[in-house]
């Protein structure tokens, strides 16, 4: 969940598991002794290893069900083909959480293997009840079977799914959950199964509140099924029911009429901050679509100037979310924008009330200057000498019109300017002005530079646009159809992936590889090929698509050798659950670490909390009524910790509002960047290490607050 890589409408997120690895590798360390007993702690290391075949049949059907548990738990998280044929023998266990283990792996197997996997699920399920004893945090094994059958997302599944829905009640919200999960894999759901939700949602007995979820993972919706989701999905909102989360975002799924509804909502003062926050988030992912209404919104809901307690409270939020989503032309009041763009800043303001109105009166400058990057209220938007705020407003406007003659030269300043987020947002820029010559340059500047979020926003743009690494442009400013990469370029990204892959970012590196790939760099395909025996997944994934685009059409990187257990540095996981405390701009805030489902990563955490790391970090994204993410230093969402990545300790856990995961941006990507969920998001379940719960006052936080000092207490 990286900064740079989520959202998309919250919906790019990229699954914690890969099936791939080899088979005939095993481990060197003895899982079994010769009485007969399983060493967990060398289970533990296998799984850290994604070393599936050193899991045998003996752990498997241990005595001890604290082994049979940690070796489904290890098979589920590797996922392979081995681990597949493993975790259907799992299936068979009468525990309830080797079972959920099991059905969760399965899932993530399924690819290729699909009719044997929904067919084994669906035939366990039929002796299981639809509540059981379970873990306090895992769901229980129907639910698994539910997800699971979702991730296969084949038409059996998805019949056996819908025919769920009519079925008990806890068996049939697990099902309404996992059609969720199969739309989002498939992008389309079958016309009958949109009935048989639309007709669970609107039962007068029982209604399924998970029931519109699935509709909120598509598109669009066909007409009819448009007309009724929106009357029932506001029919729902007006009563506050149980799952109105899901029927505000369906809402943006039904067309014209129901983005007219959702700006109505956004402006409804009656409505929770966090609800109006999502209602704009949906209006925003439609583009110009959008426009009309948000700006609506935006004239009713500041009939007042907001007052500094309404934007130092979850007020805030929804406005900051209507001034963020709103671009030119001004489809609403200029008197309303000059009032925000002229909120009072004074010295006894906060530093977090302070920032809140500069980024209010900045975004409201920059609509208002149409194209103007010199106009007075821009300029004096923040009264701070140095101001990024400042900075990224007047690039928004710079980059209205063409750049040529002085607002070119203001463009390269930016572009080659010190300020970190500035410049990659200048660099990011470039897409929407080919008529710029010197963008070759620009681009081997910001490859050569030390900050990696730099560094990654120039490989982005290049791996999309490679036509931007010639030299030559034609004389109407389009680029040639088969673009020679200037050798600065070349040779900038030899020299970038050689310091990156010093520093495991694994993110940098696989940009850089897209890069490569996209340029067609024949001369840089060793760096393509040592990545592709890498034991990261994710740099695995880049390293094939790249080698193929450099002509291996057949290439497969999807094999690798688990490292011997010597590689694994052992990590002491704390007992019992730990308070982690941030001292913040905007107050204390804390979260419960748990270590029972990713130790590791908790003990990472801790470590690092105590060894002052999260000090002086802010919180570089929140995304009002979603998420609220911090523990990059360099503040712009592409930085860590420096030490290898964190292998994904992903569970079967629901993601609720206040849950506490690592940010990812691939398989095996995890750092120092947690997240906290700020509402209901069951497209999160499961794709995370889950560390715990935060406590309240996450929903005042806003981009840009400041963690002031972190400490680790033990929970009592």
């Amino acid at each position: 969940m990286r900064a740079r890589k989520f959202l998309g409408g919250l919906a790019l997120l990229t699954a914690c598991h890969d099936p791939h690895t080899d088979p005939s590798a095993r481990s060197t360390a003895p899982l079994a002794s010769a009485s007969g007993s399983v060493n967990r702690d060398v289970l533990r290391a296998d799984e850290q290893r994604r070393d599936s075949a050193a899991i045998g049949i003996e752990a498997l059907s241990n005595r001890d069900v604290e082994v049979r548990r940690d070796a489904s738990r290890a098979l589920a998280r590797i996922a392979d083909a081995r681990a597949a044929e493993q975790l259907r023998l799992a299936l068979a266990d009468e525990d309830p959480i080797v079972i959920s283990w099991a059905a969760y792996g399965l899932g993530f197997a399924c690819r290729g293997r699909e009719l044997t996997t929904v067919r084994a699920l669906v035939a366990r399920s039929a002796s299981l009840p639809s509540e059981g004893p379970n873990s306090p945090r895992l769901v229980n094994p129907i639910e698994a079977v539910a997800d699971a059958l979702g991730r296969c997302a084949s038409s059996e599944a998805e019949s056996t799914l819908r025919a769920w829905l009519r079925g008990p009640k806890p068996r049939a919200e697990a099902a309404a959950l996992s059609l969720g999960r199969l739309a989002s894999h498939s992008g389309k759901l079958e016309d009958s199964t949109l009935v048989a939700l639309l007709d669970a949602a609107d039962r007068p007995q029982e209604p399924l509140q998970n029931a519109l979820f699935p509709l909120t993972r598509l598109p669009a919706l066909n007409a009819s099924s448009a007309e009724r989701t929106r009357t029932l999905a506001l029919r729902l909102v007006s009563a506050h029911a149980p799952g109105v989360e899901f029927a505000l975002r369906a809402l943006g799924r039904t067309g014209d009429l129901g983005a007219e509804a959702l700006g109505n909502l956004a402006a409804q003062r009656d409505l929770e901050p966090s609800l109006r926050a999502q209602a704009v988030r949906e209006l925003a992912t439609r583009g110009a679509a959008g426009q009309k209404p948000l700006w609506s919104a935006f004239d009713s809901a500041l009939s007042d100037l907001p007052n500094d307690a309404a934007l130092q409270s979850e007020n805030y939020a929804p406005i900051a979310a209507l001034i963020d989503a709103l671009f030119a032309p001004i489809l609403g009041s200029p008197k309303k924008l000059r009032a925000l763009a002229e909120l009072v800043i004074v010295d006894t303001d906060s530093a977090t009330l302070k920032r809140r109105k500069v980024h209010l009166r900045c975004s409201a400058a920059a609509l208002l200057a149409g194209s103007n990057y010199l106009d007075p209220r821009l300029l004096a938007c923040d009264p701070a000498q140095e101001s990024q705020a400042r900075e990224l407003a007047a690039l928004r406007v710079l980059t209205r019109e063409r750049l040529r003659g002085a607002r070119k030269k203001a463009y390269l300043a930016k572009a080659r300017g010190e300020d970190v987020l500035v410049r990659e947002a200048a660099i990011e820029r470039l897409a929407e002005h080919p008529e710029l010559r010197e963008a070759y340059a620009i681009l081997a500047e910001a490859l050569n530079a030390k900050p990696l979020g730099v560094v990654a926003s120039a490989a982005q743009l290049l791996a999309s646009y490679p036509e931007r690494a010639a030299r030559t442009l034609d004389e109407d400013g389009d680029a040639h159809a088969a673009p020679r990469p200037d050798p600065s370029v070349i040779q900038a990204l030899k020299d970038a992936y050689a310091a990156v892959s010093a520093r495991h970012s694994v993110e940098i590196q696989s940009s850089l590889l897209d890069a490569i790939g996209a340029l067609q760099i024949l001369s840089l395909k060793d760096n393509a090929n040592l990545a592709c025996t890498s034991d990261n997944p994710t740099l695995r994934e880049h390293a094939q698509k790249t080698l193929r685009l450099l002509g291996e059409q057949a290439r497969h990187c999807d094999e690798f050798k688990p490292s011997p257990a010597a590689a694994v540095a052992p990590t002491k996981a704390r007992e019992g659950r730990s308070l982690l405390t941030l001292e913040t701009d905007a107050g204390a805030l804390t979260i419960q670490l748990d270590p029972s489902f990713a130790p590791v990563a908790v003990a990472r955490v801790i470590a690092l909390a105590e060894h002052g790391f999260y000090d002086g970090v802010i919180v570089h994204r929140v995304v009002p009524g979603f998420v609220a993410q911090f523990g990059d230093p360099g503040g712009d969402g592409y930085g860590g910790d420096d030490q290898p990545p964190l292998r994904c300790e992903t569970s079967p856990i629901a993601f609720g509002r206040g849950a506490v995961g690592v940010a990812l941006s691939g398989r095996d990507t995890g750092s120092s960047q947690l997240f906290v969920t700020l509402g209901r998001y069951p497209h999160l379940d499961g794709e995370y290490a889950w560390l715990g719960e935060a406590g309240p006052g996450w929903d005042r936080v806003a981009t840009g607050d400041r963690i002031l000092h972190a400490r680790v207490s033990a929970v009592p």
